[in-house]
């Protein structure tokens, strides 16, 4: 039972950080964050968070600004985070290759059944 309701916390958790700016802002720079979200304290309320970009594989450290008066509401991007994040995605161009020959794989298919 316990752990149902530790579970739900970190759900709802995750779902405040996911709309917070900072990280609305990393996924507009490229970034994939994924959703393995960790707690990194002992207490109930979670006073740091961090997220793994899928593509790139950086941590961003994401800091609770409620913790001392017991709320998870507002979340903000790690000072030490920041300059990864501000550069954008490596692994983005890495993707490209990918993403383009799958255009012209499917441009193909789509002139060939004409």
């Amino acid at each position: 039972m316990e752990t149902a309701k530790s579970e739900l916390g970190l759900s709802r958790t995750r779902a405040i950080l996911e709309r917070s700016r900072d990280f609305a802002a990393l996924r507009g720079r490229g970034h994939l964050p994924i959703c393995g979200a960790t707690l990194t304290c002992a207490s109930d309320l979670p006073w740091q968070m961090q997220i793994r970009c899928a593509r790139c594989h950086e941590i961003f450290w994401f800091d609770n600004l409620a913790w001392r008066t017991g709320g998870v509401g507002r979340w903000r991007l790690n000072r030490e985070s920041r300059p990864a994040a501000e550069a954008g995605c490596a692994g983005i161009t890495a993707d490209l290759p990918i993403t383009q020959s799958r255009i012209a794989a499917f441009a193909q298919s789509a002139r060939g059944r004409r």
